[in-house]
């Protein structure tokens, strides 16, 4: 791995090296956007500044990721106490590798204003329900999936998978313990100290309600207490590992995701599980309140996973400065795209920091 900390391995030293070498080239970079009622509980997130913003979050990180500016409100996502949306960090790394990201819809409420892949999925249900997404999924929606996987993979080396899912740490939580992994106290959060408490007790709740049979397959645990962007991002990157390289960009997250691949290709699910890793940010790498590397290791299987060495302790902006208490770790992919810049385009870390603050302050101007 490069040694100056742009890039460090968080889980699995040796595989980690292996699926390095394995990446050449620049990836294609696509994020999954979806919604979950989850999101609309008090206090559950600071992916956007209150519950009604946090409906727009997906679309508004969607805009600004490929255009720059947003169409839907005047202004990208923000918590509540000021830093933006890690989506700057993500055109910034975008931009230096040239690419234009693919916003794939699995299921959002508020369409954002650019050119989609649509799966087919609905919205998701509070998991408190126990049945936040309809089963068993479509097969029109399974045979969409697998064409998008197809397409995504054509002519690219090897892909990036991102997400923005507002209230996503908690059905990441809710998912993790359904498939058998203890992930209390190790999921990550937009909130400084993690905000445990109420995400184990809104899964707790959804676990009872979702009473889920010992024999219950990884789709219907998904299904259960998950949300739309899960079951889309695990059989999409199970579809592209067979012919390449993926890296799921997000924290503790992707490893729900992570997870859920590994069930359903044990279930007999194609894929190339060695062709999977993990790409996040020092942030949630080094997240006191959370335990990433915990839970992957935890998993059935090695998958690899890499951090981002981005430090914005020097920014010469005081909301990206706040990155370092905390209060936003990770998002839209930020630490995957930053990974890429770092790996594939060599860029350097102070490059990489000034071209974010550009974007930042260009939103302030």
């Amino acid at each position: 791995a490069l040694h100056d900390g742009r890039v460090r391995v968080v889980a699995h030293p040796p595989q980690a090296e292996r699926f390095l070498a394995r990446l050449e080239g620049v990836p294609r970079f696509a994020c999954t956007i979806a919604s979950t009622d989850t999101a609309e509980i008090p206090e559950i997130s600071a992916a956007g500044e209150t519950p009604e913003k946090r409906r727009y979050t997906a679309a508004l990180d969607s805009e600004f990721l490929l255009y720059g500016s947003t169409l839907t409100l005047g202004e990208i996502p923000k918590n509540p106490l000021g830093p933006p949306s890690p989506v700057v960090i993500t055109r910034a790394g975008l931009c230096t590798l040239g690419q234009q990201a693919v916003i794939v819809d699995a299921g959002t409420r508020i369409l954002p204003r650019v050119p989609l892949l649509t799966l087919g999925g609905t919205p998701g249900r509070c998991i408190t329900s126990g049945a936040a997404l309809p089963h068993p999924f479509p097969g029109a929606f399974l045979a969409t999936l697998a064409a998008a996987a197809r397409q995504l993979a054509d002519r690219a080396p090897w892909v990036i998978l991102a997400e923005s899912v507002p209230g996503g740490t908690t059905t990441a939580l809710a998912l993790l313990e359904a498939l058998g992994h203890p992930a209390r106290g190790r999921v990550s959060s937009s909130i400084p100290g993690g905000n445990h408490e109420l995400k184990e007790k809104v899964v707790a709740t959804a676990l009872a309600a979702a009473a889920l049979p010992p024999d219950a397959g990884g789709l219907q645990r998904a299904a259960a207490v998950g949300d739309p962007m899960q079951p889309a991002v695990a059989l999409l990157a199970l579809e592209i590992s067979r012919s390449k390289p993926v890296v799921l960009g997000g924290g503790t997250q992707m490893a729900a995701v992570a997870a859920l691949a590994l069930r359903l290709h044990a279930e007999g699910i194609p894929g190339n599980p060695e062709h999977l890793a993990l790409a996040t940010t020092r942030w949630v790498m080094e997240d006191p309140s959370a335990d990433l590397a915990g839970i992957l290791h935890s998993l059935p299987r090695p998958v690899p996973a890499f951090a981002a060495g981005l430090d914005f302790s020097r920014s010469r902006l005081s909301n990206l400065r706040r990155y370092e208490e905390g209060l936003v770790k990770e998002g839209v992919g930020a630490g995957a795209a930053a990974f890429a810049a770092f790996w594939t385009a060599g860029i350097g870390h102070d490059a990489l920091v000034a071209e974010i603050e550009e974007l930042v302050h260009g939103l302030d101007a």
